[in-house]
C-alpha cells in the first residue's frame, strides 16, 4: 500500500532535487531529477508482546515530526506482526526502531509516500552482539570531489571472522546528494565506496560471547557510511533529505545472511549494526 499525495500538499515539506548540488547540463539534469527523492529518519521504541503483537511504540522527537508521519506510523503499527519468542520472566520486549520514509514523484501533480524501509533491534544485551573493538579512522571525505560540495552515503556490508578480522566487505548501493551526467554519478559512486571499503577493511571486531549467535562461523553487518561535504548542514531530526538512490548491487558472500533491503537504509548512519541483532516480522511494512 502506498499513499498518493497532492503535489500542492507537499510544497512546504520538499522540492525533489532543490537541495541535491547541481553538476550537470538542463537536459540531463532535468532526466536525472526524475530520480530524486526525499527520505526522513524516524526512529524510536516498540514494544512487542511475546506472541509478536505490537503492544504500543514511541516516537523520538514527535514534537519536529509532521503530524502525517507521526499518525501514519500509529496507524501502520498497529497491525505490525513479528515473529514470537521465548520470554523468561516478562511478557514483552522493548526493540529500538528506525523507519525511513520516501516520498517520490509519481506523474507532475502527484507524489508518493512509503514507508521504504524499517530496522527492529532485537532486544540482546551487548555481549551478544557482534561490535566494533578497533576502529580506525571513518573514510576520508574524497578530495577530487571535497570543493564540489558532493555528499553521499555509502551502504557497506561487512562479513567477519571468528578471530573479529574483515573476510569479505562491499558496497552495496551509494546514494548521492548531488546531480551529475550518468558517467559523472557512476564515478562519484565508486570513488565514495572504495574509499569506505578501504577505511572499514582494517576495522577489528569483537565477536559476541553469548546469545543464540555465539558459535555461528561468522557474523555480518552493516554500516552506514556519510560523507558530508564541508559548509553543508547535517541531516537534522524531522527534515526531509533529498538525494539520488544508487543501483543496487547483489552480494553473492551474503548469502542470505545479511540485512534486507527493507532493513538497511533505515539504519542510522556511521553506526555498525549486526546482521543477527534484528528481529524478523511477519507482516508487511505497509499493510497488505
Amino acid at each position: 500500500m502506498r499513499s498518493t499525495l497532492p503535489l500542492r500538499l507537499l510544497t512546504l515539506l520538499l522540492c525533489l532535487g532543490a537541495a541535491l548540488s547541481v553538476h550537470a547540463g538542463k537536459r540531463n539534469d532535468d532526466a536525472i531529477r526524475r530520480q530524486a527523492e526525499s527520505s526522513l529518519l524516524v526512529s524510536g521504541e516498540i514494544v512487542i508482546a511475546a506472541d509478536g503483537k505490537v503492544l504500543g511504540h514511541t516516537l523520538d522527537g514527535v514534537d519536529k515530526l509532521p503530524k502525517g508521519i507521526v499518525d501514519l506510523t500509529a496507524k501502520l503499527a498497529s497491525n505490525w506482526t513479528f515473529e514470537p519468542v521465548t520470554l523468561a520472566n516478562a511478557q514483552a520486549t522493548r526493540s529500538r526502531m528506525s523507519l525511513l520514509y520516501v516520498v517520490k514523484p509519481l506523474d507532475e501533480n502527484r507524489h508518493t509516500l512509503e514507508l521504504r524501509s524499517a530496522s527492529f533491534e532485537a532486544d540482546l544485551p551487548p555481549e551478544a552482539r557482534i561490535s566494533v573493538a578497533r576502529r580506525g579512522r571513518m573514510p576520508a571525505y574524497p578530495q577530487a570531489l571535497v570543493a564540489n560540495g558532493i555528499g553521499a552515503t555509502v551502504y557497506l556490508h561487512v562479513k567477519v571472522g571468528r578471530d573479529g578480522k574483515v573476510m569479505n566487505i562491499d558496497a552495496s548501493h551509494v546514494n548521492l546528494r548531488a546531480i551529475g551526467s550518468e558517467k559523472n554519478m557512476a564515478l562519484w559512486r565508486d570513488a565514495f565506496a572504495k574509499l569506505s571499503i578501504q577505511a572499514v577493511r582494517g576495522w577489528t571486531f569483537k565477536p559476541p560471547t553469548t546469545g543464540p549467535d555465539v558459535d555461528a562461523p561468522y557474523w555480518t553487518g552493516t554500516l552506514p557510511v556519510m560523507f558530508i561535504a564541508e559548509g553543508v548542514p547535517e541531516p537534522q531530526p524531522g527534515k526531509w533529505e533529498a538525494y539520488i538512490p544508487g543501483p543496487r548491487k547483489i552480494i553473492p558472500w551474503l548469502d542470505g545472511h545479511g540485512l534486507t533491503a527493507e532493513q538497511t537504509d533505515a539504519l542510522a548512519p556511521n553506526q555498525f549494526h549486526s546482521g543477527g541483532n534484528q528481529r524478523r516480522m511477519t507482516s508487511p511494512l505497509m499493510g497488505g
